[in-house]
């Protein structure tokens, strides 16, 4: 049976309310949220009879040349209360003694402790056999100690890594060359995970084991894989991360995560279960619950040149790549449905592409905004920066503009039935995604379609997009081009009169956005973005 977890009521002030999980709980937040200090409370608060484990993420990580081997009730005494005799087994003692007078701030120093409880559980395993082989003279199964256990768990995340516990002392023997060394001589990544591994393992069972910062000092290929093996082998206590690693917590399947927002300084904590939310995955809910700037999200993906472009523009938002347009749409509906969980701003930003002004008027209701070019590679074709990077190239800026207007018209001119095609058959898959589906029989929705696609709306749509993209063609306005004309082609080829190579231009203004010339080229960007 797994143990009951208590936290101080977010909505009244020294009551408590029972959380609700399936043996591992997450407390998440940015720094300074109170989520050590929470921790600490649990520690306090837990019901008697319980027994409470919590790991500092202040831990020294010195593993010492012999373990002091007690019997391994001492040993686990000493480990969990501070002392090895049962008279100062309580929470008193352990607050004065095992935390030093800081019971949420003090740093641990007990990887000896962690050593001697191993050994001491293994020689009372051997005792305890030795003494019931004797007694009934017929061989009898040998249950793993932890240090077993812990091997076994060691080989299977580190196999590159033999360890051995005996003796008192740690080897570990690199399975590369077959050099052996000594514990000590461990990098901080194995000494961690060896620390880890031998807390949780020496836990009492039904306890609850409270881990701050489990992801220090481990790599992200073997994080999530220790934890899962570890929670696998103590299956009846309740494992409690505190972390602000978003990584990491969205590792934790089936967990219960708690969003800790904010600490009075006192007794009093802001907290909420995060939203169970089918449309975002788990590890961007935890991004963005984490995040206390307005959100925008963005096509693209993260550190692509669409979030370096919305980032240097929105500098003091926090920019979400969503990959596609509906995944934007989509993130942004979801997480304005579930604004009582985190009370920030919520906008989406995504390509004009060949949207109607109505589209785009309904868009802007739901919180997500075009951008006033077909594609965001059209934005790096404003005729500021144009000019800029001409005259950084030594080039005429008035000639370098009136070249890419020329380039832009000649592009179009050879792909004018397509661009048309595009738009027309854009502008009936929106009529079509108004269909009324409350419509009942093969008649009615054949009659509501025949209505919505008749020939003669069909070919009026076709002749006017022909004429706007005939307008262009005679038009002066490279900003009119960059707004309806939606072509991969567009930016490498008005580029290449720049003579800077594949993607040079593009690259260039990249590195602009980080020179002295910064705000003159977001100026250039400004214009074309909407406001927030």
């Amino acid at each position: 049976m797994l143990p009951e977890l208590y936290l101080p009521n977010p909505n009244s002030s020294g009551d408590k309310i029972k959380v609700e999980h399936n043996g591992t709980v997450v407390l998440v937040g940015a720094n300074g949220s109170g989520k050590s200090r929470l921790g600490a409370w649990i520690e306090r608060n837990t019901e008697a009879g319980t027994i409470v484990h919590r790991i500092s993420a202040q831990r020294a990580l010195e593993i010492p040349d012999f373990a002091i081997v007690k019997t391994s009730h001492q040993s686990l005494n000493e480990l969990i209360w501070g002392h090895e005799s049962d008279q100062y087994a309580n929470l008193n003692f352990k607050l004065h003694h095992r935390w030093n007078n800081s019971f949420e701030t003090s740093s641990q120093n007990d990887y000896g402790k962690v050593l001697s409880t191993l050994f001491a559980k293994s020689s009372d395993r051997d005792r305890t056999h030795t003494e019931e082989t004797r007694k009934n003279q017929t061989y009898i199964p040998v249950p793993d100690a932890p240090i077993e256990i812990l091997t076994k768990l060691w080989n299977e995340i580190l196999p590159h890594r033999k360890i051995s516990l005996t003796d008192g002392t740690v080897k570990v023997e690199n399975g590369k060359d077959d050099t052996t060394y000594l514990g000590k001589e461990m990098s901080d990544g194995e000494k961690v995970a060896l620390y880890l591994m031998g807390q949780c393992l020496v836990a009492p069972a039904q306890s609850i084991f409270i881990v701050d910062e489990p992801e220090i000092h481990l790599h992200t290929s073997i994080m999530q894989s220790l934890w899962n093996k570890l929670e696998e082998a103590k299956p009846d206590c309740l494992f409690v991360y505190i972390t602000h690693d978003l990584n990491f917590a969205s590792t934790r399947v089936s967990s219960t995560n708690i969003w800790v927002k904010e600490y009075d300084g006192k007794s009093e904590w802001k907290w909420q279960l995060a939203p169970d939310n089918q449309e975002l995955p788990e590890s961007l809910i935890l991004e963005l619950m984490g995040s206390r700037k307005t959100i925008v999200f963005v096509e693209g993906e993260k550190g692509g040149k669409d979030h370096s472009i919305y980032q240097s523009i929105f500098k003091t938002y926090n920019i979400v790549p969503r990959n596609g347009c509906q995944k934007v749409i989509d993130s942004v509906k979801s997480m304005r449905n579930n604004s009582a969980f985190h009370h920030i701003d919520v906008y989406g930003i995504i390509d004009r592409d060949y949207r109607t002004d109505q589209e785009i008027q309904g868009l802007e209701k739901l919180g997500v905004h075009t951008i006033d070019v077909a594609e965001i590679e059209n934005i790096l074709l404003n005729e500021t920066t144009l000019k800029m990077v001409a005259t950084n190239q030594h080039l005429d800026p008035i000639d370098t503009v009136a070249k890419a207007l020329s380039i832009a018209k000649d592009l179009l001119s050879r792909d004018l039935e397509h661009q048309v095609s595009l738009r027309t058959c854009r502008a009936l898959e929106n009529s079509l995604s108004r269909i009324d589906n409350k419509t009942i029989g093969l008649e009615s929705i054949q009659s509501m379609v025949a209505k919505m696609l008749e020939s003669s709306e069909i070919e009026k749509l076709y002749t006017q997009n022909q004429n706007l993209y005939a307008e262009l063609l005679t038009s002066e306005s490279l900003d009119e081009i960059l707004k309806h004309f939606n072509h991969k082609g567009l930016l490498p080829n008005i580029c290449a009169a720049f003579e800077l190579g594949k993607n040079g231009y593009e690259k260039l203004v990249l590195r602009m956005l980080n020179s002295d010339q910064r705000e003159e080229i977001i100026q250039g960007f400004t214009k074309y973005v909407p406001i927030l």
